[in-house]
């Protein structure tokens, strides 16, 4: 429809958008025929992003879904980088469907993923390969108004139905081909990450054109055929009033060219369309990515956010995103979480973001990343994020979080919005400009909606969970501490050479198969070929006794690697040993005993596992609680031979009574740490016995 000087603004916008109010898009609230209807109970399991790499063999992957299962968590099949098999090939759907046939085993819930890491839309580049037609195109804009477009090569275009047509048929509707039987029972939604134009994630060339927006011929005939003249001839283009019908025409077309057939799709399919989308953070990057945010979300059938920063402090929290998923009641709601790490987050941290989504609203939590190996880290170098059974929480931890999680759900779901009033989408519009993410009253509206909905949300949380004070009763546990490792110490190898003063008894050395091409220790050549992967810790590794290699003194390492420095989240060389370490870095006999306070600075600067204190301490009345301080990290107490339980969060408080005597007792504390504090052992929080009370 073209739009002339005689038709009013409010007018265009209503016939734009056939039908929606001209105050914003369609009311979010109502009901929406597309989202799948909310079940009598719903599922509130906890989903491991898993993201598949390597070749996926069947025992590996047997021993992986019993570790998920045995949690209560289901998985998101997710390939990322590092997965030896071609996407989307035969091989590939051979392996998903043995995946989804042992979780049917299980009766475990399995979600799909869209697409070849990130962003969807593209089928790793399937949409546009052999269809240049399809590629996505950008509208370059100069300031006197004149413009051009241009294509970006092997990046789909969203704006098309034809494209979105070709992504389902070539990811969609073959899952449909290959598992169309499980659709409906185990599998329960598929995942889209980001929709969105490659070239959207990149900066502007240095003398590109000042603005550049996306383009399509279904945007051409949503804005009447003649926008570009017009554009041309509206004199100030910065500020020209143009700019409002080309971001309700985007919010319409993106929605009828993507979201709404996917969402029909699932529908049909009888899965729930679920994930998120680009830009939530900010009313600029919502316009600039999506035109109307919440229009899109309110197509899903379990609409769902990303807060993959953890930001759990409300003062700092993604309050706008969260405010988003708030509105969309009645309905399940998802959370991708944690995905950013560090790789030494505790549990208590987790449980915050629990706490912070389930005020919002948020029901279900998907746990980024969770590697079947680590080989990702290769192609993925920014930052490592880790919930899945490389870390050694994950055996005791992982079954309680999936239990806080499902409690927590009951109570999200009865969560109201947060009651900050939303700008329309007119409003938006209009405040956009042709670069909203530029936009200064955009901005300014943003830091207003934000202020108000962390204030909102802070107003929801209860005070944190603190150990109680004890006052004139509390007793500081003095005691000689022995310790020991539940398993080997562990320690990562950047340098070619290692002093040892007191050779261990046990050295293990895993191997990174893709960084390391040859290896000699002292001078002895390493077979590779005949090591087998490391099971113990992660199957990218090749795990061999080295015991008999070593030498009081100096050692030295000779590494044929791809890499010339370390790489921050995957050593090339990983030792395992019954060893300690000095401040000097040389391996020494383990200490007998250790003081309360951080066992980095004691011997295990890069422990990875539990570490097990023992103690016999005197009471002249048996006391009737333990307050133990980890650093936040899980413990675990026995006392008397009776284990207390465990704990992975706060309050490290555990009950005496039936336990604690008069007189002389046994105290048993474990505390477990990450995978960061191997990985990155400088960056890592102190963890150990760092203090225990009694009351």
């Amino acid at each position: 429809m073209k739009a002339s000087p005689s038709v009013s603004r409010r007018e265009f916008l209503t016939r734009s958008l056939s039908g929606a109010t001209a105050a914003g898009l369609a009311p979010l609230l109502q009901s929406n025929p597309m989202a799948t209807a909310a079940p009598a109970k719903r599922p509130a399991a906890s989903l491991a992003m898993w993201a598949l790499t390597g070749t996926l063999k069947s025992d590996n992957v047997r021993r992986q879904l019993d570790a998920y299962h045995g949690a209560g968590w289901g998985v998101v099949l997710y390939p990322r980088w590092g997965l030896e098999l071609e996407y989307l090939s035969d091989a590939w759907f051979e392996r998903i469907l043995f995946i989804i046939e042992q979780a049917a085993a299980r009766k475990m819930e399995v979600w799909l993923y869209d697409e070849f890491t990130w962003p969807s839309g593209h089928a790793k580049g399937l949409v546009t390969k052999g269809h240049e037609e399809l590629e996505a195109q950008v509208l370059h804009v100069e300031k006197d108004g004149k413009s051009s477009i241009e294509r970006v090569p092997g990046s789909a275009n969203l704006l098309m139905p034809e494209a979105t047509a070709r992504f389902l048929a070539v990811t969609h509707e073959r899952y449909a081909a290959a598992i169309g039987k499980f659709f409906g029972s185990t599998v329960r939604a598929i995942f889209t990450d980001e929709p969105s134009l490659a070239g959207q994630h990149q900066p502007r060339k240095p003398g590109s054109a000042p603005w550049q927006v996306t383009w399509s011929a279904a945007m051409e005939k949503r804005l009447g055929g003649d926008f570009r003249q017009r554009l041309a001839g509206s004199g100030d283009v910065a500020r020209s009033p143009l700019w409002r019908d080309y971001w309700a025409a985007y919010a319409r077309v993106f929605h009828d060219a993507w979201v709404t057939p996917i969402a029909r799709w699932c529908e049909a399919h009888k899965i729930a369309f679920s994930g998120h989308f680009l830009g939530e953070h900010s009313f600029g990057t919502q316009v600039a990515y999506n035109g109307s945010l919440r229009r899109q979300l309110a197509a899903q059938g379990i609409p769902g956010i990303d807060e993959i920063s953890t930001r759990t402090d409300p003062a700092k929290c993604e309050a706008m995103t969260l405010a988003a998923i708030a509105e969309l009641t009645a309905r399940e709601r998802m959370v991708e979480v944690y995905a950013l790490g560090p790789p030494s987050m505790s549990m208590e941290t987790m449980r915050k973001m629990v706490d912070l989504c389930a005020a919002c609203g948020v029901d279900r939590y998907v746990l980024a990343i969770c590697p079947f190996d680590l080989r990702g880290g290769v192609f993925k170098r920014e930052y490592c994020g880790v919930s899945g059974p490389q870390q050694p929480w994950f055996r005791d931890g992982a079954k309680i979080y999936a239990e806080y999680v499902a409690e927590a759900a009951v109570h999200a779901r009865s969560a109201k919005p947060l009651g900050v009033p939303w700008p329309t989408d007119e409003e938006l519009w209009a405040a956009a400009g042709p670069a909203p993410t530029r936009s200064e009253a955009l901005k300014a509206m943003t830091e207003k909606f934000v202020a108000a909905a962390r204030e909102a949300i802070r107003a929801r949380l209860e005070p944190g969970n603190a150990i109680p004070a004890m006052a004139a009763t509390r007793r500081n546990l003095e005691a000689e501490w022995s310790f020991h490792l539940k398993g080997l110490n562990s320690l990562r190898l950047d340098q070619p050479v290692l002093n040892i003063v007191a050779l261990p008894r046990a050295a293990e050395l895993s191997i990174q198969s893709q960084l390391v091409r040859g290896l000699r220790v002292n001078g002895t050549a390493v077979n590779l070929d005949s090591a087998p992967a490391d099971r113990q810790f992660d199957l990218s590794y090749r795990r061999v006794s080295v015991a008999k290699l070593l030498r009081a003194g100096e050692n030295r390492f000779e590494v044929d690697t791809t890499e010339p420095k370390p790489l921050k989240f995957l050593p090339a060389l990983i030792l395992w040993g019954d060893f300690a370490v000095d401040a000097q870095g040389r391996l020494i006999a383990p200490p007998r005993t250790i003081k309360p306070g951080d066992w980095q600075a004691q011997g295990f600067p890069a422990f990875c596992g539990t570490g097990r204190y023992r103690a016999e301490v005197s009471f002249e009345a048996a006391p009737k609680c333990l307050c133990v301080n980890s650093g936040g990290y899980p413990a675990r107490v026995i006392w008397n031979g009776k284990n207390l339980g465990f704990r992975a969060w706060l309050p490290f408080r555990f009950n005496l009574r039936g336990a604690a005597r008069t007189g002389r007792n046994e105290v048993v504390i474990e505390v477990t740490s990450t995978l960061g504090h191997l990985f990155v052992p400088k960056e890592s929080p102190p963890v150990g016995l760092l203090e225990a009370t009694t009351k």
